[in-house]
C-alpha cells in the first residue's frame, strides 16, 4: 500500500488491509507508522511524540506545496525582491538559473526528479499565489459614508501577486488617493506644523502586521476599508490566546511565536517588517507624532480576527459633500455608477489640482477611453475644466462661480 506525502500529519493508515489468512477480517485498527529503515513498521509511543513535534515545528510558509511548480514562478519578482533586499545573490542573477536562486533562498527542496517548492516561494514570487492558497490577497474598499452598511461604495479592487507587492500597492493607492498634508497654527505658537489625516508609518505597520500574522490556512484575505473618518484593516486570525490585549494595544507584548516565520525573515530582508515585536508601538508613536487620535484593536473571545482602526487627525474635512457638488452638475446626465466614479475624481482633484485621463484610469480602474469618455462628459457637464489638447490634455476643477 501507498499514500501520498504531506504536510497536515503525522498520519494514520489501518494495521492490516489484506488478511494473510482466507476467510480472516483484516486488522484495521489505525496506527501511526514510520520508516527508520528500510522496513515501514508501527510507532512507538515515544515515536508518536516525535512525530507531532515534527509536524508541528513547520510552520505553513515553510512547508512543501505538491500542487505547484516551478512554471508558477515569475523570475521577474525574483530578480527584483534579491535587488530590494542587497542580497549577495543579486550579483549572481545572471549567472545562476531559477532552481539554483531558488533553492540557495531555502525556498524549494531538490529531489530526484524534481523541484518541491515551498509556500513561501508561492507567496514571495508567484503572479497569483491565490491561485494555490486561497486568500492570499488584500482586498480594498473605499466609501463615501461613515457607515459602511448605509454608504454607497466608490472603489474596491483586490490587490492580488506576490504578498511584498500587495503591501506595496495599496500602500501607493492609499498614498496617492486617501493621504491628505496640510500645515495648521498651532494656538500659542508661532510655528506652524505639518500634518496628515492619516500617517504612513502607521498604516504601513498595521498592514504589514496584517499580512504577516494572517493564517494562510484560512480562504479570507486580508481587507482594508477606507471610510471618510477611519481606515480599518482587518486579519483573520486575531493575537494568540494568551496575549493580554490591553498590553496589545499599549505595544507591550513582546512575543516571539510568529505564525508566518518564513514571512517575517524575507519582510525583514526588504525592511517591510523588523520582526521584533516593534509593529504596534511603531503605529502608536506615528499617530503620536501626527497628533492623532489612538488607535483601536478589537477581537472576539476566540480571537478569530483582529480588527485595526486608524482614526482621521481632527482638524480634517471630514464631511466633504462631493458627491452633491456632483449631482448638482450632473442631473439625469450621468448613471450612478459615472457619478460614484466622479466623487473619486474630484476628491482627487481637490488634493492634487489636476488630473490627466491616464492617472483617472489608474485611480478608478478603468480602461483610459472610458476615463476619457467620463472626464470628457463631466467638462460638459461643467464639472471640471479641460486643458491643453489631445495626450497632454490635464483636467481642473471648475471655479467655484461655476461649480
Amino acid at each position: 500500500m501507498k499514500c501520498s506525502a504531506g504536510d497536515a500529519g503525522p498520519y494514520r493508515a489501518p494495521k492490516d488491509v489484506y488478511s494473510k489468512k482466507t476467510g480472516e477480517k483484516p486488522d484495521k485498527t489505525m496506527c501511526y507508522w514510520i520508516r527508520p529503515t528500510s522496513l515501514t513498521t508501527i510507532a512507538k509511543q515515544g515515536e508518536i511524540g516525535e512525530l507531532f513535534e515534527k509536524f508541528n515545528a513547520i510552520p505553513f510558509d515553510d512547508r512543501v506545496n505538491r500542487r505547484a511548480n516551478i512554471d508558477i514562478i515569475r523570475r521577474g519578482y525574483l530578480e527584483d525582491f534579491l535587488r530590494d533586499s542587497n542580497s549577495s545573490l543579486s550579483t549572481e542573477i545572471n549567472n545562476r538559473n531559477m532552481d539554483d536562486l531558488l533553492l540557495a533562498l531555502e525556498v524549494a527542496n531538490e529531489t530526484d526528479t524534481n523541484l518541491e517548492l515551498r509556500n513561501i516561494a508561492i507567496l514571495m514570487f508567484a503572479e497569483r499565489p491565490d491561485k494555490l492558497i486561497s486568500g492570499a490577497q488584500i482586498n480594498l474598499v473605499r466609501f463615501n459614508t461613515k457607515e459602511a452598511e448605509a454608504g454607497n461604495i466608490m472603489f474596491e479592487k483586490t490587490f492580488t501577486g506576490p504578498i511584498w507587492k500587495q503591501v506595496t500597492d495599496v500602500l501607493d493607492y492609499i498614498k496617492t488617493n486617501v493621504i491628505i498634508e496640510k500645515t495648521v497654527k498651532i494656538e500659542n505658537q508661532e510655528k506652524s506644523v505639518k500634518c496628515v489625516n492619516y500617517p504612513y508609518n502607521a498604516l504601513e505597520e498595521a498592514i504589514v502586521n496584517a499580512v504577516f500574522h494572517k493564517s494562510y490556512r484560512e480562504d479570507v484575505p486580508v481587507e482594508v476599508r477606507v471610510y471618510i473618518d477611519r481606515i480599518m484593516i482587518i486579519n483573520f486570525p486575531g493575537p494568540d490566546g494568551y496575549m493580554d490585549m490591553e498590553k496589545f494595544a499599549a505595544g507591550k507584548v513582546r512575543a516571539r511565536k510568529y505564525r508566518n516565520r518564513r514571512i517575517g525573515e524575507f519582510f525583514k530582508e526588504i525592511d517591510l517588517s523588523e520582526k521584533q515585536g516593534t509593529g504596534i508601538p511603531k503605529i502608536l508613536n506615528a499617530l503620536s507624532k501626527n497628533g492623532s487620535p489612538k488607535p483601536l484593536f478589537e477581537t472576539d473571545e476566540r480571537r478569530t480576527y483582529l480588527e485595526t482602526t486608524i482614526f482621521i487627525r481632527e482638524g480634517f474635512d471630514e464631511g466633504r459633500k462631493v458627491s452633491d457638488k456632483v449631482s448638482d452638475k450632473m442631473s439625469n446626465k450621468m448613471s450612478n455608477k459615472e457619478k460614484d466614479r466622479m466623487n473619486i475624481i474630484i476628491m482627487y482633484l481637490e488634493e492634487h489640482y489636476e488630473i490627466s485621463s491616464g492617472i483617472a484610469a489608474d485611480l478608478l480602474d478603468v480602461e483610459t477611453k472610458t476615463a476619457s469618455r467620463l472626464l470628457n462628459k463631466a467638462e460638459k457637464c461643467g464639472i471640471v475644466r479641460g486643458e491643453g489638447k489631445n495626450k497632454t490634455k490635464k483636467y481642473v476643477l471648475s471655479t467655484e462661480d461655476n461649480f
